[in-house]
């Protein structure tokens, strides 16, 4: 009933959170009963006193939650089925080379690096932890991703330069990640993104850690739309719409055009407009610095040691692409992936792996992989009765 007054107010037909929410407590009579929240595809519903759980996508369609988010009355976070709890974090005996080993070559045609290609293989030495669920349209996946970054069979991550590089540098991330999907209750995997990291870190380039977008004011604030003019032959101006100005003073202005898939300069009397979409933050304070108040996750926390599980200088890409509008010389028109990883004083941050920027476009780029594995929904787990670092350590049993 609820689901279908608040279609019925809603404009486009559709259902909206503040919407449900408000029809919710209507029909169930009291505040607090009902709680709505947004889960991306999916709105979810949790019936308070019951510990019932429903998803409702947009078109107003409700089914059951085989897998959903919970809390104990000391605040702290949990994933159940109704039949086992876990918490993020916990280990799980999953084996990605059990039913047979897959490998993947990332080739020069489509990373930009000359000589051999790269070998990677499902038959990697590494434990797997929960990290969360994701709630799709049909159906609540547990998410599974490694104790250890992913490299190549000769030890080494994966590189890529300039044009190729970002052309099919999420492609080739993915395929390398798919090959650890194969194992006994996965039903796929994927690479790790920026979207991923900030769900759980809690960031929002729009409204940082100190309140304000990202480089508020500054040429390379977050979503600021900037043109670049080539004046001369050693000088390009820079505008932002938000009034922030510059210039770049070298020989030529590289910029990925992205209708035709290639590197273009810039040529003298000419302009055009980018928008930037970088933005980097430590994950402790949600900010560019690393001293302050802890807004994100604090270094013990069950989250930071799964999301970052390396150590001093260890990065790993994200599959989310990016144009930095500028700020220093090699910011500039920068562009490439997302990282996510150790800064070079051990602190874990979300950060630029350039492969060109306006005054060279042959960057190259090496950090590791992070794939994210999904498992079945009706993956049956029990205890192991081990401890792992301290944290609990599941069994795969089967799939119902």
């Amino acid at each position: 009933m609820a689901v279908a007054q608040a279609m019925g107010k809603n404009s486009r037909g559709n259902i909206e959170e503040d919407e449900l929410q408000k029809e919710l407590n209507s029909q169930v009579g009291k505040d607090g009963i009902a709680d709505v929240s947004d889960a991306g595809e999916i709105l979810k519903v949790l019936f308070i006193d019951s510990n019932r759980n429903y998803a409702v996508d947009k078109d107003g369609n409700i089914r059951s939650m085989t897998w959903w988010e919970t809390k104990d009355e000391g605040g702290n976070n949990y994933i159940t089925n109704g039949e086992v709890t876990l918490q993020i974090g916990d280990y799980i005996t999953y084996n990605a080379n059990d039913k047979g080993e897959h490998i993947y070559t990332a080739e020069t045609e489509k990373t930009g690096v000359s000589g051999e290609g790269k070998t990677f293989s499902s038959d990697y030495e590494t434990n797997w932890r929960v990290l969360g669920i994701e709630h799709g349209a049909d159906e609540d996946n547990l998410m599974i991703v490694p104790t250890t970054l992913i490299k190549s069979t000769k030890s080494e991550g994966l590189s890529l330069i300039g044009e190729k590089g970002y052309c099919y540098g999420i492609e080739e991330m993915e395929n390398i990640c798919k090959i650890y999907g194969y194992g006994t209750g996965a039903i796929s995997a994927r690479s790790i993104t920026v979207e991923d990291i900030n769900k759980i870190t809690g960031y929002d380039p729009m409204n940082t850690g100190d309140g304000t977008v990202y480089k508020k004011g500054e040429i390379a604030e977050y979503k600021n739309e900037i043109t670049y003019t080539r004046e001369n032959f050693s000088n390009t101006t820079i505008q932002g719409k938000n009034g922030a100005i510059g210039n770049f003073g070298y020989k030529s202005f590289t910029y990925y055009d992205e209708n035709s898939k290639k590197c273009k300069d810039l040529a003298v009397g000419k302009s055009i407009t980018l928008t930037s979409t970088y933005y980097g933050y430590f994950v402790t304070t949600l900010t560019e610095s690393s001293s302050g108040t802890i807004k994100g996750l604090s270094t013990g926390s069950r989250e930071h040691s799964t999301l970052f599980p390396g150590g001093k200088r260890d990065q790993y890409w994200l599959a989310s692409n990016y144009i930095c509008g500028g700020g220093t010389f090699t910011d500039t028109g920068a562009t490439g992936f997302f990282t996510a990883g150790y800064d070079n004083y051990n602190k874990a941050v979300v950060g630029m792996g350039n492969l060109l920027y306006a005054g060279n476009r042959n960057i190259r780029s090496t950090y590791a992989i992070m794939p994210i594995v999904y498992l079945d929904k009706n993956i049956q787990l029990k205890e192991t009765g081990n401890q792992v670092n301290s944290y609990t350590e599941w069994e795969i049993l089967e799939v119902k």
